[in-house]
């Protein structure tokens, strides 16, 4: 079974966890504009930026489900 996250799903930060308001899927890792979609297969996360409801953005690689 493949995990997805999609927005509504909570996620550690650095910033301490969030609820996920945006996700951009981006060409290349480490961009910081995508496309914007309502869910994505985890092992696409390291592509995407998420906007979370705590006021700050993320990379991919920066979060992880709760």
């Amino acid at each position: 079974m493949r995990k997805q996250y999609q927005i509504g799903t909570r996620v550690n930060t650095r910033f301490g966890e969030a609820k996920i308001t945006v996700i951009e899927l981006c060409e290349r890792e480490g961009e910081k504009e995508g496309i914007p979609v309502k869910k994505i297969w985890a092992d696409l996360k390291d592509r995407c930026v998420f906007v979370l409801d705590n006021g700050h953005w993320q990379y991919g690689y920066q979060v992880e489900a709760v």
